[in-house]
């Protein structure tokens, strides 16, 4: 029984798949699956003015500012982040967003740019070329996204439904077939219209953003965002929770790039309250700490 329940999640969008017999102009959304998708998105208060909006392992992270709505990522997809734009709206009671700020290029963190179209969009000067090669073969990547979306089926049919697991499994298929339709349908990605080199500062009168390029490290464009009035760092996909790092490879070309990133981090440590990744999760000041130790005492030598 349960798992005929889950094979009737979201049989609409499944329709897409050349081994179902649909064509992709069946898929339709129901109306239960669109109350499903809306109960797992949730948002986080981080304090009065800045709020994390996540589903699954999608998150956008809105601020408040006298000019406007700033956002740090836009999430893996427009079908989603229309979404969060509403979720967002509802608790800020405004809808005029300023600035996006991508903490990378990665793109589960920028698909939901163009979302924002009035928007100025902040970025590494990397994340152009880093965008533009991810999606340079198309069709390999549409049959990525179609094999994740088999997997995390599988995986729904194996699990209880509206339990951790299921959720989670569920969140997934629902990103990865949201990305696979943006590709199918050539939704347009909004590149960022200001870029730097090394680092930045983006003041709004009553709120500063202070950014910083990393190095290559998760990517090629990783970027620290730092602001001081609300005491958070934003740490895009540099680390995970215990201050595990994310290197995507073994070069460690830019050792000294990242040494003076965490310099930049220690001088700021003491007026650091919260710390928040690329997906939403709020870490703690030790994982942070952990972080720093771990690069400096792994890589100061070299």
């Amino acid at each position: 029984m349960n798992s005929n329940r889950s094979l009737i999640i979201f049989i609409s969008f499944i329709c897409l798949f050349s081994f179902s017999g649909c064509s992709s102009k069946q898929i339709t959304l129901k109306n239960t699956d669109s109350l499903k998708v809306d109960s797992l998105i949730k948002v986080q208060k981080i304090n009065d003015r800045a709020i994390i909006v996540n589903f699954g392992y999608d998150a956008v992270t809105a601020i408040k500012t006298k000019q406007g709505i700033v956002l740090i990522d836009a999430g893996i997809s427009t079908i989603l982040t229309d979404r969060y734009r509403k979720n967002i709206g509802n608790e800020f009671r405004q809808d005029n967003y300023v600035y996006v700020i991508n903490t990378h290029g990665h793109h589960d963190h920028i698909r939901g740019n163009s979302i924002f179209p009035q928007a100025e969009v902040f970025g590494h000067e990397n994340c152009q070329d880093e965008i533009s090669e991810q999606w340079s073969n198309p069709e390999k990547l549409l049959m990525s996204f179609s094999k994740t979306v088999e997997d995390y089926e599988l995986q729904l049919m194996k699990s209880v439904p509206n339990t951790y697991e299921w959720n989670n499994a569920f969140t997934q298929k629902i990103r990865y077939i949201s990305a696979y339709l943006d590709l199918k349908n050539h939704i347009s990605i909004k590149m960022p219209d200001i870029t730097f080199a090394d680092s930045m500062k983006l003041e709004l009168g009553d709120i500063t953003f202070e950014m910083i390029y990393f190095g290559k490290f998760h990517s090629n464009s990783d970027i620290l965002i730092y602001v001081p009035e609300i005491q958070v760092i934003f740490t895009g996909d540099l680390f995970s929770k215990y201050g595990r790092p994310s290197i995507s490879d073994s070069s460690v070309r830019d050792v000294e790039k990242w040494m003076r990133a965490i310099s930049w981090i220690v001088k700021r440590m003491n007026n650091i309250d919260k710390v928040i990744d690329g997906h939403g999760q709020i870490l703690s000041i030790d994982d942070l700490k952990k972080f720093t130790n771990n690069i400096s005492n792994k890589y100061s030598g070299k």
